[in-house]
């Protein structure tokens, strides 16, 4: 998954695509625990990808979530 490819998915959470950078933190992106939870699912769900959520709570920015979907897709 690109980077453009999880902002998309990001913003189709409610997130604000003004506020979804590669460096963005967690926090400022706003993933607060119940969207990261809803990112892990649809992952799973709709993408096939089991990125665990402990894994996406200590992904410290969007640059970090996207290595993990990454690598859980056997991208990286």
């Amino acid at each position: 998954m690109t980077f453009d490819e999880l902002k998309t998915l990001l913003v189709s959470l409610g997130l604000d695509p003004d506020d979804i950078t590669p460096e963005s933190t967690r926090e400022e992106a706003g993933l607060d625990s119940l969207l990261l939870t809803e990112l892990a699912l649809v992952l799973r769900k709709e993408r096939g990808v089991p990125v665990p959520e402990e894994e996406l709570y200590a992904a410290p920015t969007v640059t970090a979530i996207e290595g993990l979907v990454a690598r859980y897709a056997g991208v990286a």
